[in-house]
This record gives structure tokens, sequence and C-alpha cells, in this order.
């Protein structure tokens, strides 16, 4: 007589993988599933965004600080000028060159 080692009925077996199919193990199986989707999702989606959300904010920051080193140049020069017409105002009424209630020489032109 043949000795047959591992055979095993297929009505039996069915019932027997019905518990796990359906059961927590499945239930692990389909949420391992989910986290591995939603980390692709993460990797390929998200963080490149993000990335580029990043350097969109940094490029308007840079762009920012050399506008305001451009203003900051303009407002230098003009108060250098305003400083250079009151130092001669003030060469001109120190000296008694100007008459009290007269018009200064800035203002003539």
């Amino acid at each position: 007589m043949p000795t047959v080692l591992a055979q095993a009925d297929p009505i039996t077996t069915t019932t027997a993988l019905a518990p796990y199919l359906a059961g927590p193990g499945a239930a692990v199986v389909v949420l391992v599933l989910l986290l591995v989707g939603l980390y692709f999702l993460v990797v390929k989606h998200l963080v490149p965004l993000a990335a580029a959300l990043g350097k969109r904010h940094l490029d308007q920051i840079d762009a920012l600080i050399a506008n305001q080193k451009a203003e900051s140049n303009a407002i230098t020069k003009t108060l250098a000028s305003i400083d250079r017409r009151l130092a001669r105002l003030e060469d001109l009424t120190d000296s008694g060159r100007i008459p009290l209630g007269t018009l200064s020489p800035d203002r003539l032109t």
C-alpha cells in the first residue's frame, strides 16, 4: 500500500482558512497594505509638494529682502541729501547771512 504524506481535504482546508481570511489576520493585512499605500502617497506626492512650496516661499523672501535693500539704499541716499541741505542751511543761518523773516535760498528756486 502506497504511503501518502500530505494530503488535505479541500473542504476541510477552506473551512480551516476561513477564520484567518475573514478575521483579525485579514484586518492586519489590509491595514498594512493601506499603510504602505499611504506611505507611497506621502513620499511621491506630498513631500515634493511641500518642498516646492517651501522653495517658492524662500524665493519670495529673497525677493522681499532684495526689494528692501533697494528701498534702504534709496532712503539712505535721500537722507544724505536732506542732511547736506540741512547742513548748508545751518551754515547760512548760523553765519547770519539769511536775515530773519526772509525765504531761504533753497525756497527761492
